[in-house]
């Protein structure tokens, strides 16, 4: 093994995952658990490409919320009123275990683990080394955690999360429907997920429109019942679907059997 066990709730990480990662680790020098190594997700867009560069993470608290804005999403990403949101829709409370996948610098992860505390555990993974370097010295705490991993081959456990998140982030991952998949095998019958994603203009569905979105953005555009359809196909219920602009963001809960 090549790394060195953490104390704390980078430590309690290790309870999580599935068996047979703890052989991947490759270090938590950097105070997060990278089971990543040289590998990757393959970067296939110019968006992508940036989301994995020091010069992107450190702009990426102004650029962000000034994108979403132009989207028409929430007025103030990453402030209190929408993390409470956010909070309130994935039914936080202490004792929670929280997944926040492609948590970027961890706006919501850090506010995560401030809900779920003490015994609680807020999770955040991303692929990019810049952006959990960032993570970890503005949004740690006593229950908040970081991995690097993949998010269409997440290394956590089956039914491990009380609730998880992708915010911001679905639109950026190569097999999106995979990823939601692997959020659905993580969390517990029962658990709440939410997604914050793009929406495709216009009350109905263009795959023309979608595709040449897809083409200029190097990001991916998803119809109205796109994603909720395939929520519903996969075992979620009481599913909304709120719209802003051109961003949608979906609640789910996972259906109890």
């Amino acid at each position: 093994m090549t790394f060195t066990a953490q104390h704390g709730a980078t430590g309690r990480v290790l309870g999580l995952l599935e068996p047979g990662q703890l052989k991947r680790i490759r270090s938590a020098r950097d105070g997060y658990y990278d089971l990543l190594g040289d590998s990757g997700p393959p970067v296939r867009s110019i968006p992508r490409r940036l989301m994995r560069t020091r010069v992107y993470s450190a702009g990426y608290q102004v650029g962000r919320p000034i994108g979403l804005k132009l989207a028409g999403g929430p007025k103030a990403p990453g402030r209190e009123e929408d993390r409470r949101r956010m909070s309130s829709w994935l039914g936080l409370k202490s004792g929670s275990v929280v997944l926040d996948i492609g948590c970027g610098p961890g706006n919501f992860t850090g506010w995560f683990g401030e809900q779920v505390a003490p015994q609680g555990l807020a999770v955040g993974l991303d692929a990019s080394h810049a952006m959990l370097r960032r993570a970890v010295v503005d949004n740690s705490g006593s229950c908040v955690a970081y991995v690097r991993g993949d998010a269409e081959h997440l290394p956590f456990a089956d039914g491990v999360a009380d609730a998880a998140s992708c915010l911001a982030a679905l639109y950026l991952i190569n097999e999106p429907f995979q990823a939601i998949r692997e959020l659905a095998r993580v969390l517990k019958p029962g658990g709440r997920v939410v997604l914050l994603t793009s929406l495709v203009p216009g009350r109905r569905h263009n795959a023309v429109r979608a595709a040449a979105l897809n083409a200029v953005s190097g990001v991916r555009w998803f119809g109205r019942e796109e994603v909720t359809g395939f929520l519903g196909d996969i075992g979620f219920t009481g599913i909304e679907q709120h719209i802003a602009g051109l961003s949608q963001t979906i609640v789910a809960t996972k259906e109890k059997r």
